[in-house]
């Protein structure tokens, strides 16, 4: 058996190890906060609004409906229709508070001033797009009632009604992400700010987001984990969002979080952190193998790294992917397509959005982006 097929067959085993790892962990995580329980505290959901007229009347009268006792608070800083369409809320929905953002400084910022406001014991932060029914609200709000489960981050779904190849991609980078990231697998879990029920005091342990961030979600993550305070990542019912529309709106999107991202890391480095430097180092090794492979490669004058390490890398990467995308049951023709396509252009558009946000990480510039929504 030549050296290549040996390396291919190790990473297939490689790779459904993985994939079954990331499952058992969500599964004890799952496991161990339905072991704690409590009677529904007090709730207050956050939103941070800007030009969300596609979105943000059904998100609000959904909340109104599921969860008629908790405090709604929209931060906004629109210039389109949605001041008028939160005004007119306002009428019909007591318990929805709409603040004017008087920072228009992104969301770190408004997500600073909402907290100024709340009341509730429990905060559930949403992106303006996001859907939770009754069920899912009082499953999580439960959860995060008892003082064991300090953070916990609810499981999501994408609700676009147009299924294009792009959302269709997502599904499965997300797959992998609840897995392998969110999981916390290889490192601490993170979280994004969007189905995320924190309690109040541990937020007032964490301090305020820094309002010159990129990615809230990491800065929060980062401020926790300082306090060992880790977010569970729940497999319960759906939080439905909207995923990017578009490769353009995607990119855009990836090129905001790694930006960001490695922003933090670097300052976390500057502040003597070596284990960022660390992190740093092995995802650029998982993410541009491949390249690194051929260019040591090419410097030797022979075909090693090539022959015994990259294909077995890509087949323990695109099996774990691709089996955890699997086990989520997608549609046939969408996992027939994903399975063709979708791991390699999914790496592809992954390498190019971190070399690009890896050099702007170094510059000044801080540009938010928000991606574009249906009408829903």
């Amino acid at each position: 058996m030549s050296p290549s097929l040996i390396s291919l067959v190790c990473g297939l085993g490689a790779g459904v190890i993985l994939a079954f790892l990331g499952i058992w962990r969500n599964f004890r995580t799952l496991r161990e906060a339905l072991a704690h329980t409590a009677p529904l505290e007090k709730l207050s959901v956050i939103i941070a609004s800007r030009n969300e007229e596609a979105v943000i009347e059904n998100t609000v009268r959904t909340l109104a409906a599921a969860a008629p006792d908790a405090e709604i608070i929209v931060v906004d800083a629109s210039t389109d229709r949605t001041p008028e369409i939160l005004s007119s809320l306002k009428r019909e929905i007591p318990q929805l508070l709409v603040l004017e953002d008087p920072y228009r400084r992104g969301k770190p910022a408004a997500l600073n001033h909402a907290l100024k406001h709340a009341k509730g014991t429990i905060i559930l932060f949403l992106d303006a797009d996001a859907r939770l029914d009754g069920e899912a609200l009082q499953f999580y709000q439960a959860l995060a009632s008892h003082p064991s489960n300090p953070v916990i981050y609810a499981d999501f779904a994408p609700y676009n009604q147009r299924r294009s190849f792009v959302v269709v991609l997502q599904e499965l980078f997300f797959s992998m992400a609840k897995a392998f990231v969110f999981s916390g697998l290889f490192w601490r879990p993170v979280f994004m700010t969007c189905g995320l029920f924190v309690r109040r005091e541990v937020l007032e342990q964490a301090g305020e987001f820094d309002p010159k961030t990129l990615v809230d979600d990491f800065d929060l993550s980062n401020r926790l984990a300082q306090r060992r305070i880790f977010a569970k990542f729940v497999r319960g019912p759906s939080c439905f969002i909207q995923y990017a529309p578009s490769f353009a709106d995607l990119f855009a999107q990836f090129l905001r979080w790694y930006t960001g991202g490695i922003r933090e890391m670097l300052d976390e480095i500057r502040h003597g952190k070596v284990s960022y430097m660390a992190l740093m180092i092995l995802l650029a090794w998982v993410i541009y193998l491949p390249w690194f492979a051929l260019w040591i490669d090419l410097g030797l004058g022979a075909w090693v790294l090539t022959r015994y390490v990259v294909p077995g890398f890509v087949a323990a990467l695109y099996t774990g992917v691709l089996l955890s995308y699997w086990l989520e049951g997608p549609k046939t023709r969408e996992a027939l397509l994903n399975t063709l396509a979708g791991p390699l252009l999914l790496h592809l558009v992954l390498q190019g959005a971190i070399l690009v946000g890896f050099l702007r990480a170094f510059g000044k510039s801080a540009t938010w982006y928000k991606v574009r929504r249906e009408h829903a």
